[in-house]
């Protein structure tokens, strides 16, 4: 927890235990689960926030949950977590990369960062809401091979300050979960005497309370994970005792580690101190007034008068003393943080090596965080714009101008759920009602075309369905949009006339259940979820019977939501973000064959060839034309669309220059869907029902 509103050990157990038992009640998916789980989080801590809003205090919770299954590792990250994954093939760093993500209890949507990774034998992870600086992928790749043992103090004496992390070592066995003892102060602080560090005193003995609740149903991969706690890098049980502190480097008197007042022990000691002073005060007054007036005009001074000064000014010099001591102490507070920050800036700057110097410049990012939750001042501003700056240029990431499109508003009851674009015209559809929105370009941005008919209302008789998807047709084409239902019919519709309906020829398998079209070199491709398969209309000929994509070597598609084609090339992308490229063939004896899942490649300084991992959980695909053919994936947690090359070579990370239609508890909007205008020089982007468009770089 991070904030002036910490759990007790008691609240810890039953939210632990509460979100456990929903993610192992939630059907379907893994994802979905873990989804599940951190929304029942967000949702308490939430209600817990507004409920103590009146009295200044806020708690924002940084989770971290893990999933085991099949020798796969499903991650879900929300705040500014950290999980490094350290194995034979590599140093993996999962993070959320857009830096201003806030944790749990600020809003309705739960910001949450899917990724997933293949786990091998001794494999080590390290989970940490805030790392040590010292603690980037060049130089934990040393440690590949190491015990939890070995692996402990060397990551002590890695640290200039104190971090809150538990490492987890993965083994093959039944699938049960082993804590080792933390190691105590004294003996961490034995093994690096010479170290200014603060540590924390272990204060719990695992196994701890709590486990059994998050751990009572078996995973699905028989793995152990033994936890190394050290003193100064707090396991998981042990901050159920105490909330995480982050402090300011102190050199510890010798033998002994720099203790820590709690804060309820604080209060009492303020509290006694004033009570001492109040009783002195009013002493100290009476012995006054006996100088300053006569003995027998301080007798005629009425009893209600002294009593009413024996207390009122007590209680002022106490008020006095209270604002004094909080204002000091969050001045001291901000002072703390941002000294931290100007640290890690300067080290930054100092580093050749560019991702040690954009993971100090993240860390530079968490302690503004820290500082500017008690306030913002100037000089902390400009650090962090700084700090930006220097991160996105080596995530290739470019900030878009947006602005709105439209010249009204959408009703608060649609809800895009695709968007296609003309060289004049917009069209957008609702999810809820399976319409199609049409909106033209005018002087004054994109008005709404109140007249346009284009919903399966307008058809009703003909027994079209609810829209699933959309397509833009080519310049020329009698019609200027077509529509699909879940029935595999079509629905085309022209501004100023009525729609036309055509039933699309069934397949020899007939419908199970369309979800999605895609049109290259005047082809139509049909994705159908539900027999498995994707069905090419040569020629857009509707009439005939439709030629399979796959005829063997068929990959799973059930969890498939978008497709693009691009000539040869099938682009399938997938609900957990990953995708799936198929290359088709017509030669008899050589199938159509499918790489699954695709590596997104990186480009990134200091990445170049590597795998990009994790991903964000992609939702929405789309493909550019020639000069410049390309692939876009839309990440709707981050309002921002990725840029790869037909290899899925990662080019660069298109972002709003500011968040758009932002939330009163800072919180993110969800992106719901995106396009390019045919010439693309246009960007446009869906944003909690408000349309966007901004120019490309």
């Amino acid at each position: 927890m991070e904030g002036n509103a910490p759990l007790t050990p008691t609240q810890y157990e039953q939210l632990l235990s509460r979100i456990s038992q929903v993610y192992y009640r939630t059907p379907g998916s893994v994802t979905a689960a873990l989804r599940a789980a951190a929304e029942a989080l967000n949702h308490q801590l939430l209600e817990r926030n507004l409920r103590d809003a009146s009295s200044g205090q806020q708690g924002v919770g940084l989770l971290i949950l893990l999933t085991l299954r099949a020798g796969r590792l499903y991650l879900a990250q929300c705040g500014a977590t950290h999980v490094y994954l350290i194995g034979a093939a590599g140093v993996h760093h999962f993070y959320d990369s857009q830096p201003t993500r806030r944790g749990l209890g600020l809003g309705r949507t739960t910001p949450i960062y899917f990724s997933q990774a293949t786990l091998s034998e001794n494999d080590v992870l390290i989970l940490a809401p805030l790392p040590a600086a010292e603690w980037n992928e060049r130089a934990l790749e040393e440690l590949q091979g190491l015990g939890l043992e070995s692996l402990q103090p060397r990551l002590l004496r890695m640290m200039s300050g104190d971090a809150n992390a538990l490492l987890i070592q993965f083994k093959p066995g039944p699938g049960k979960v082993f804590f080792l003892r933390p190691k105590s102060a004294e003996e961490a602080l034995r093994e690096r005497p010479q170290a200014a560090v603060a540590v924390r005193p272990a204060q719990v003995e695992a196994p701890s309370v709590g486990v059994e609740a998050a751990a009572s149903p078996p995973p699905a991969m028989p793995v152990s994970a033994p936890s190394a706690a050290p003193a100064s890098i707090s396991a998981a049980v042990s901050a159920l005792e105490e909330p995480a502190e982050t402090a300011a480097p102190v050199a510890p008197e010798p033998g002994l580690a720099r203790r820590k007042m709690t804060g309820r022990g604080a209060l009492a000691a303020i509290a006694a101190a004033l009570g001492t002073t109040a009783a002195q005060f009013s002493q100290s007054l009476r012995t006054l007034l006996r100088r300053m007036l006569p003995e027998e005009s301080l007798v005629s001074l009425p009893g209600s008068l002294m009593a009413f000064l024996a207390v009122a000014v007590p209680l002022v010099v106490v008020s006095v003393a209270l604002v004094v001591y909080f204002q000091r102490g969050r001045t001291s507070q901000f002072d703390q943080y941002y000294q931290q920050a100007l640290q890690a800036a300067e080290q930054a700057r100092a580093q050749a090596d560019p991702l040690a110097s954009v993971a100090t410049w993240k860390t530079v990012i968490a302690y503004l965080d820290q500082a500017e939750a008690v306030r913002i001042s100037p000089e902390s501003q400009e650090l962090r714009y700084e700090a930006y700056e220097a991160v996105d240029r080596s995530e290739l990431v470019r900030r878009l101008d947006y602005q709105p499109a439209l010249t009204e508003t959408l009703p608060d009851t649609v809800q895009v759920i695709e968007v296609v674009a003309s060289a004049s015209d917009i069209y957008l559809l609702d999810g809820v009602t399976g319409n199609v929105w049409r909106a033209f370009a005018t002087a004054r941005g994109y008005e709404l075309d109140k007249d346009f008919q284009c919903s399966p209302q307008n058809a009703a008789a003909l027994g079209i369905g609810s829209l699933v998807d959309i397509l833009a047709l080519p310049p020329g084409e009698a019609m200027s949009v077509v529509g699909m239902d879940g029935q595999g019919n079509l629905l085309y519709c022209k501004a100023g006339e009525s729609p036309v309906f055509e039933a699309l020829n069934p397949p020899f398998t007939q419908w199970g259940s369309p979800k999605a079209m895609a049109l290259d070199d005047n082809n139509l491709y049909v994705l159908d979820t539900e027999k498995n398969a994707v069905w090419i209309y040569w020629n857009r000929d509707k009439s005939s019977s439709p030629e399979p994509f796959f005829t063997q070597d068929f990959p799973p598609m059930q969890d498939v939501i978008d497709l693009v084609v691009e000539k040869d090339d099938l682009f399938l992308l997938h609900v957990d973000g990953h995708i799936t490229q198929c290359r088709y063939s017509d030669i008899v004896g050589a199938p159509s064959r499918c790489v699954s899942p695709q590596p997104f490649i990186d480009s990134r300084p200091g990445r170049e060839g590597q795998m990009i991992l994790p991903y964000p959980a992609f939702n929405q695909l789309e493909d550019t034309q020639p000069p410049n053919p390309s692939i876009y994936l839309l990440d709707p947690a981050n309002q921002s669309v990725y840029h790869f090359s037909l290899r899925l070579t990662y080019q660069r990370q298109l972002m709003p220059r500011q968040p758009l239609n932002p939330r009163l508890d800072g919180s993110l909007a969800l992106a719901s869907a995106f396009t390019f205008r045919p010439d693309n020089r246009l960007i446009f982007l869906v944003v909690d029902n408000q349309l966007y468009y901004a120019g490309m770089p």
